[in-house]
């Protein structure tokens, strides 16, 4: 089951019905319906059947959903997959290894659940990471 929709498929000029729409997405009609339901109504043009919706106003709505869902981490944390959120690492537990002369990758535990996160970075910044993520490290 798809929960990401690509917003950029829906042309802004154009109307669309419900079934365009479900067919531009590969969803049920139900699907749409829903979507009404929960705040794309703003695009509904003809309350007739069969129902237009505002291509602009799809867009834009379906923009501002994907934005809405994303949890941007802070400085000290990285997304964990299992809890759903970002989440700070757990001490002792900060890594890096080279992917290439410029790049490297960042692992650690979630101190919630213990699961291993990964990021990236750029190697230039390792002494701002270690300092970061492991202050006893950042002397080495």
């Amino acid at each position: 089951m798809k929960r990401k929709y690509d917003w950029r498929r829906v042309k802004s000029h154009r109307p669309y019905t419900i079934a365009t729409l479900a067919a531009l997405y590969g969803v049920d009609p139900a699907t749409v319906r829903a979507w009404i339901k929960a705040g794309l109504s703003c695009a509904v043009i003809s309350q007739t059947r069969p129902i237009i919706l505002e291509g602009a106003k799809v867009k834009a709505w379906m923009k501002a959903r994907e934005k809405a869902k994303k949890q941007p981490c802070a400085p000290d944390e990285m997304y964990c997959v299992k809890c759903k959120v970002p989440r700070k690492i757990a001490k002792g537990s900060f890594q890096t290894k080279p992917t290439n002369a410029e790049k490297l990758t960042v692992k650690g535990d979630c101190k919630t659940c213990g699961l291993t996160l990964h990021g990236f970075n750029i190697a230039a910044n390792l002494h701002a990471l270690k300092a970061r993520y492991d202050p006893k490290g950042a002397n080495d």
